[in-house]
């Protein structure tokens, strides 16, 4: 039995060392040829070292490599561990090609980059988005560490990876032109990019500022953290940050992303009016919001609590504010719709990132592009939201929402105006006001639904007598209306309010059999510097008492204006 076990320990030892050999030889080296670009696909193997205290000599004489690898880009997850790789280049042409390994995470803590010296020792370079790079990596948004290869040769590489933000290690082997035209093409669509957000920046600051919305505030801060993200992602802020103040970039792309998400929060709610909408749904995207704060604080201190709170922030929260804002935008909620593409894009990217930084999805090619993407996507859908909504917010502003003309302070700007005008070119500007016979016993007998509808049927009427340009009908308030009326004289705006008066008072009321009848004052005057608009306005309102004082459904013109016209009763 003995010595049957030990026959049986040394037949599992033969297999492991056949295993061994057989994964060693399966890794071929990479044939380098006039391709400009090559990925390690089928030429890479990977090592975890949990004590991060391997040397690069001893994991020389590992035999526990895993691989060789056949994705395009390996993807770990989030690990504590170190990762060592190792792969062969063989240089095909006839004369020493300079090549550059390109590792393309820019996140990544520390990237430390081994190869043989003709000595037969190990040359190191290193870099690392919390590190300075060492002298001979060449300055790029990703490490880029040069390797010159005799014709012929084939020689080892080792790298060793560290990263807090998932072990995600996309690597490509770039010639010269490869090298020039990266950075042509990064400058290029960066450059546009964030040109770009520049002036989306400048207009969302701006129209805060003039038109004292929060929302355009909360926009222009939500803009910047996200694209300092992307900054962080694409690698510019490790080139700009002083080699000394390198290792708090971990921190600072914490804050950034807290940050992001607290922003992004409080412009949702305060875009979609969620308070108005549903104090419910405003509820749990304020909590979502200070949750951001919470996930900084507890990056600092990692604890079993981390994982639960990144997957309600970084997964729930999108997928809630994401069906939060179709569902308004079904309701027909204002610019929902430019909203809610713009959001989905955004935060599905995030939803997807959470999946690939934890191993669960794989990392494509085009994945760097991502973020850039989404983020022109939702620039330009919620910049037009924006926009919408400040139009919207202006029209408003000066227009009253029942019957759609225009409002006591859109009215006073376009009299000062008139009124200037008519100054300049020594012309007449008349002013009618008029209002409702009996309004509130017909609100007190009918409702004040019924009375809103008979205000609109007023509105119309006076918006049809008012079509000249610098004509304005305007709702003055309650159930008085104004007209403002430049080069008309007194004599005919008498005219033309009888004729409203009249059409008026054919109207039926809806309730009752009894004709709708307004009373109206008139008032006229020539502008000169000596008076006021103000006065115009007084004089039209004590025209307006004495069509009451009469006995109501008359029009009085001011005794200011001119002419001897009694009302009509």
């Amino acid at each position: 039995m003995v010595s049957l076990g030990k026959q049986t320990l040394l037949q599992l030892a033969f297999f492991i060392m056949a295993v061994s050999v057989a994964n060693a030889a399966l890794l071929t080296p990479l044939l380098l040829d006039d391709k400009h670009s090559h990925n390690l696909s089928g030429h890479l193997e990977f090592l975890t070292d949990p004590t991060c205290q391997l040397t690069v000599q001893q994991v020389v004489d590992r035999s526990d490599w895993s691989g060789p690898v056949h994705k395009q880009v390996l993807n770990l997850g989030i690990t504590k561990s170190a990762v060592w790789l190792r792969f062969f280049l063989t240089n095909q042409a006839n004369t020493t090609q300079k090549f550059y390994v390109s590792f393309e995470y820019p996140v990544a803590n520390s990237v430390t980059f081994y190869t043989k010296s003709p000595s037969g020792f190990f040359e190191e370079q290193h870099a690392g988005s919390t590190i300075p790079a060492s002298g001979h990596v060449v300055p790029d948004r990703h490490f880029l560490f040069p390797l010159s290869i005799e014709a012929g040769k084939t020689v080892p590489i080792y790298m060793r990876i560290q990263s807090t933000s998932g072990m995600t290690i996309p690597i490509r082997i770039l010639s010269d032109h490869a090298l020039d035209w990266k950075a042509s093409r990064d400058h290029a669509i960066y450059g546009a990019l964030f040109g770009f957000f520049a002036l989306v920046l400048i207009y969302f600051i701006t129209s805060g500022y003039f038109l004292h919305r929060a929302t355009s505030f909360w926009l222009a801060l939500y803009s910047v953290l996200f694209s300092l993200h992307m900054a962080v992602r694409a690698g510019f802020i490790h080139l700009l940050v002083p080699d000394k103040l390198l290792g708090i970039n971990s921190l600072l792309h914490l804050i950034i992303i807290s940050g992001l998400y607290f922003a992004g929060a409080k412009f949702f709610r305060l875009f979609l009016s969620l308070k108005d909408h549903s104090k419910l749904s405003d509820t749990i995207m304020m909590v979502f919001q200070y949750l951001s704060i919470l996930f900084a604080l507890l990056a600092l201190f990692p604890n079993p609590f981390l994982t639960a709170v990144s997957l309600v922030l970084f997964v729930i929260n999108p997928i809630f504010s994401i069906c939060l804002a179709f569902y308004f935008w079904h309701k027909g909620i204002s610019n929902a719709g430019y909203f809610a593409v713009g959001w989905i894009v955004a935060h599905f990217v995030s939803v997807y990132d959470f999946f690939r930084i934890n191993g669960m999805l794989s990392y494509p090619e085009y994945n760097e592009w991502l973020i850039p993407f989404s983020l022109l996507i939702a620039f330009i859908f919620l910049s037009v939201a924006l926009i919408k909504q400040n139009i919207a917010a202006q029209f408003m502003a000066k227009t009253d929402p029942l019957t759609h003309l225009a409002n006591r302070r859109k009215f006073n700007e376009v009299l000062q105006l008139e009124w200037n005008r008519c100054l300049r070119q020594n012309t007449p500007l008349s002013l009618i006001m008029a209002d409702m016979d009996y309004f509130k016993q017909y609100n007190d007998s009918f409702g004040h639904r019924t009375g809103d509808q008979l205000l609109c049927s007023i509105a119309e009427v006076l918006n049809r007598y008012t079509q000249r340009p610098g004509d304005l009908a305007a709702r003055y308030g309650g159930d008085e209306f104004v007209l403002l009326l430049p080069n008309i004289d007194a004599k005919s705006a008498f005219n033309l309010a009888e004729t409203i008066r009249r059409v008026i008072n054919n109207k039926k009321n809806q309730r009752s059999d009894n004709n709708v009848t307004i009373s109206i004052g008139i008032a006229t005057t020539i502008p000169t510097k000596e008076n006021k608009p103000e006065k115009l306005v007084l004089d039209v309102d004590k025209a307006l008492y004495e069509a009451k004082h009469r006995g109501k459904n008359c029009t009085v013109v001011s005794t200011s204006s001119g002419i001897n016209m009694p009302g009509i009763l």
